[in-house]
This record gives C-alpha cells, sequence and structure tokens, in this order.
C-alpha cells in the first residue's frame, strides 16, 4: 500500500495499551484506522477492498 499511495498514506503502529490507543474502546487486538476512522477488517485485510478504500481519500 505504501508503494501504491507514497507520501498519501502515513502508517502508525500502537499497541491496544498505548497512550495513543487510550483514547479508542478497542475490543479486539487488531484495529485499523484511516484518518482517525476505524476501517472494518473485511477491508483492511483485503487487498482490493483496501485499495478501493483509501482511494477515496
Amino acid at each position: 500500500m505504501q508503494e501504491q499511495f507514497g507520501p498519501k498514506l502515513d502508517l502508525e503502529i500502537h499497541t491496544v495499551n498505548s497512550p495513543a490507543a487510550a483514547t479508542y474502546s478497542l475490543k479486539g487486538s487488531t484495529n485499523v484506522f484511516v484518518n482517525e476512522e476505524w476501517v472494518g477488517l473485511d477491508i483492511a485485510t483485503d487487498k482490493e477492498k483496501m485499495q478501493e478504500y483509501l482511494s477515496n481519500f
């Protein structure tokens, strides 16, 4: 994804107990956010769906 979207996509990885995650009510161990909006795992784990989702930004 980074190669396709370059500077439009900035990736950060945080654990669920990190200060960055403290303001969210996270129910599972894997959560994906784009522009502070939660992305469903069905989208986040499917390459084509994620490309389509990111193309809307």
